[in-house]
């Protein structure tokens, strides 16, 4: 690994959420592997360590689930991570907003680590994005943004595309800018856990083009929201350096689930390791699907030789979600 890279980790200290949203890649909304604050910790230093013996600072994203369903664990780690956790530079809170409360926001603004706070928005009206999410909830998300803008945080809004979006997008960014939010970014949506109930929403090569092509043009003509085209595919919309990023599974990141379980990336649900029993170190150094990841030679299809390989390689979960293989070619690439 280079010293020049940051290593991201995505951590998810729960599974309970309070929506249900029909596009989740998640299965389940219970707690039953949820560990408690004490191992919750152990694996906070497992990181720390890990950063450390690499020799550079790492970023996180903690999400669930909804974290604030743990918000009583959820400021416990955040604490134990600005005091002991130096390798750790820098975090994210990943929230549907809901329940986000003054007190909260108090008390958040108290963390140096927290960067900032990302929620969903699934389209510019109350119809469009309750229909994925619930009856009330844009009101509430479009609420949760306004407060924390007034208090001073930076945020950040994610939104699935899918055929029944896609055509907001640019709505929706105007939206984003009158509300004064400062990083907006598209998420593919993989019919994965309750999302394989809708595997039409997924959308073709062409329409990925039309969304992402929109995207990057737009990105050098506003300054706000910062769109983020730090995603595979994006290096075929222009010749900019800034444009587009390697998937990282394999790479520069891992995802963690609430029982500790190590996973390459959230949307490639391929158990690889566990922090509590067998560590992240020796997970990244032994991974069979780690390492056939790195080998160039074994991608398939107009992956394989690609010229834009280096920059791309193609998202393996978008493979995985389309074949059940993850070397597969990416469905959604239009070369």
């Amino acid at each position: 690994m280079s010293e020049n890279t940051d290593f991201y980790f995505q951590w998810h200290i729960t599974d309970v959420c309070n929506n249900r949203c029909k596009h989740c890649y998640h299965e389940n909304y219970d707690n039953a592997r949820e560990l408690g604050i004490e191992q919750l910790r152990q694996i906070a230093w497992a990181i720390n360590d890990a950063l450390g013996k690499w020799g550079f600072a790492g970023n996180a994203s903690l999400t669930g689930g909804e974290p604030f369903t743990r918000r009583g664990d959820l400021f416990q780690l955040l604490e134990y991570v600005e005091k002991e956790c130096p390798n750790l530079s820098g975090y994210d809170i990943l929230t549907n907003g809901t329940l986000l409360t003054d007190e909260d926001m108090a008390r958040l603004k108290c963390f140096a680590k927290l960067r900032r706070i990302q929620v969903s928005l699934e389209g510019s009206s109350e119809d469009l994005h309750d229909s994925v999410r619930g009856d009330g909830d844009y009101a509430k998300v479009v609420n949760a943004i306004k407060k924390l803008k007034k208090n001073g945080f930076s945020v950040s809004v994610m939104t699935t595309v899918t055929k029944n979006n896609k055509q907001d997008i640019p709505k929706l960014i105007s939206l984003l800018g009158r509300l004064d939010v400062d990083y907006f970014a598209l998420e593919r949506f993989m019919p994965e856990g309750q999302g394989e109930q809708h595997k039409g929403w997924v959308l073709d090569a062409l329409e990925t083009k039309e969304i992402f092509e929109y995207m990057t043009r737009k990105a050098f003509q506003i300054t706000k929201p910062c769109l983020l085209l730090y995603r595979t595919l994006y290096c075929l919309c222009g010749t900019d350096e800034t444009v587009g990023a390697m998937c990282s599974a394999g790479v520069n990141a891992l995802t963690i689930l609430p029982d500790a379980t190590i996973l390459p990336c959230r949307r490639l649900p391929i158990p690889i390791g566990n922090v509590l029993t067998n560590g992240i170190i020796d997970t990244w150094y032994n991974s069979d699907v780690l390492w056939r990841l790195r080998d160039y030679s074994s991608y398939k299809g107009k992956c394989n030789g690609c010229e834009h390989f280096t920059e791309c390689r193609g998202c393996r979960s978008m493979a995985y979600a389309a074949t059940g293989d993850y070397m597969q070619e990416d469905p959604q690439c239009w070369k």
